[in-house]
């Protein structure tokens, strides 16, 4: 007698369990047994026995529809097994595509054999899993449309169409449930409507909505002189003609256009603290019930005041937006102003690596810049020095940076030192850190306010703008980046 080895009689066994499932995924495929399968005949076999033991034919005769039922789904889901199982797939609407929302159609192949199929659709604002949406079966396809909106901006994940199919009476299954594959979009950065930085008299081109320090044809009117030979008729200034019978021309400041380079720092990143994950089983369950009410009260609120509703969920959005969301939303923003009014707009990223926009004029030229946010990684980076930055002389810059640094102040005033016209853009998600701020961090917080606000006070003395983006009101203070900008010593 033979002795056999363990190892290899552990071989065996696995070898003829794997065959054992091999053979049943041929015979059933990707459809897989449901609790109801079970559940059925457990309910009727239950109920038989009660009956036979109690002596009560009553309860054998109710199990009787129930068996009926359960035989007949089974007769009824036998042919599909083993056939092909629904499949999902989704894709945007191009022509519907926008700066962040888009519709999503999704189509479902191989839905002739079942009863129906539940696929999950984007929501607005609720991410690509946003709801599911049950479609019937009987048909060889269905499709299914709806919209997608976010906030967010970037490479962003628009669809992911996880689908179940089921068969009569709910006994098989089958479908990717959480594995189907996603879909993204390159969201470009919405533009904010502000108005253009107003800018003191410039060195410029011969045509634009800025004045010049040069003399010329232009709007504004430096003083009069005497009539001379060459000089063209529509200068003559009419008025003084009647009141000393003497021709007199206007001498102008000629109107040019302003070039403006943006400049983003990405070398310090800031975003309000996150809220710490509850541990433990009363605290999930604790922050379980927070999210209910919060989530019931959000629902309350959008029934009764939906405009209310709205702000409230606009202020979150704020509050949680970091320091690279309030840099970007500032470059759309600004570049978009000075774009409609017909100045050169460029931008350049001061940090390692240099990503530059080379300065133009149109639409096509914000689109530029909008791909080039979108694209924009949420890292930090080592700053390149003044002279790396390739800025041309007469060039505006337009600073974007949180300013906590003190390499932010020192390119500040290099870039003043050079000639150019700076105008700060401060991006530090302020009301967000604050709200999230522990008593152990406020200290330090006030230290670096105070040593930032004088820092900043200083730049506004050496004529240089400074624009809080976290604060709002842009218009109030671009009239005080005006005052600060004209005071400037040329």
């Amino acid at each position: 007698m033979t002795q056999v080895d363990a190892p290899s009689q552990r071989r065996s066994i696995r070898r003829q369990l794997r065959q054992v499932l091999t053979r049943r995924r041929q015979r059933f495929g990707s459809w897989r047994r449901t609790a109801a399968w079970y559940r059925a005949p457990g309910v009727i076999c239950l109920a038989v026995g009660l009956g036979l033991a109690t002596g009560r034919a009553d309860l054998v005769i109710l199990a009787a529809p129930l068996s009926l039922g359960w035989v007949a789904a089974l007769m009824a889901t036998r042919p599909m097994l083993g056939s092909r199982a629904p499949s999902a797939t989704s894709r945007v609407d191009v022509e519907t595509f926008g700066s962040n929302s888009a519709d999503v159609i999704t189509e479902v192949i191989g839905t002739d054999g079942v009863e129906f199929v539940s696929v999950a659709q984007p929501g607005i604002g609720s991410g690509p899993i946003g709801e599911m949406v049950t479609l019937p079966g009987g048909a060889p396809s269905r499709t299914a449309r709806s919209q997608f909106r976010t906030t967010q901006w970037g490479w962003t994940p628009v669809t992911r169409p996880d689908s179940l199919g089921a068969g009569p009476d709910g006994l098989y299954v089958t479908g990717q449930v959480r594995y189907a594959p996603a879909r993204g979009e390159l969201i470009l950065p919405a533009v904010s409507a502000v108005p253009a930085i107003g800018l003191p008299s410039i060195i410029g081109g011969w045509a634009g909505a800025h004045v010049s320090r040069r003399p010329g044809q232009g709007s504004d009117l430096v003083d009069l002189r005497e009539f001379a030979p060459g000089d063209r008729l529509r200068q003559v200034h009419w008025r003084a003609y009647a009141r000393h019978q003497r021709l007199y021309t206007r001498r102008t400041l000629s109107d040019a256009e302003a070039e403006l380079m943006i400049c983003l720092d990405l070398s310090t990143l800031y975003r309000p603290r996150l809220r710490t994950p509850a541990v433990g089983a009363w605290a999930v369950a604790i922050a379980s019930a927070q999210r209910l009410v919060v989530q019931v009260t959000d629902e309350v609120s959008a029934w009764r005041d939906p405009k209310d509703h709205a702000a409230t969920l606009e202020t979150r959005r704020h509050m949680d937006k970091s320091s690279l969301d309030h840099t970007v939303a500032a470059v759309a923003a600004f570049a978009s102003a000075h774009l409609q009014q017909g100045d050169r707009v460029g931008m350049l990223t001061a940090t390692i690596p240099q990503h530059v926009v080379r300065p133009g004029t149109g639409d096509r030229q914000l689109q530029r810049i909008r791909h080039r946010l979108a694209l924009t990684e949420d890292r930090r980076s080592r700053m390149l020095p003044v002279p790396l930055w390739r800025l041309t002389p007469g060039q505006i810059v337009v600073w974007c940076s949180p300013m906590t640094t003190e390499q932010s102040f020192r390119a500040v005033a290099e870039c003043a030192a050079r000639g150019h016209l700076v105008v700060v853009v401060d991006t530090l998600p302020v009301a967000g850190m604050l709200a999230r701020l522990t008593a152990a961090e406020a200290d330090h917080w006030r230290v670096l306010a105070v040593e930032r606000e004088r820092e900043l006070t200083r730049l506004r003395g050496r004529g240089i703008g400074v624009i809080h983006w976290d604060e709002g009101g842009i218009e109030g203070q671009l009239v005080d980046v005006r005052r600060v900008l004209r005071g400037r010593r040329h």
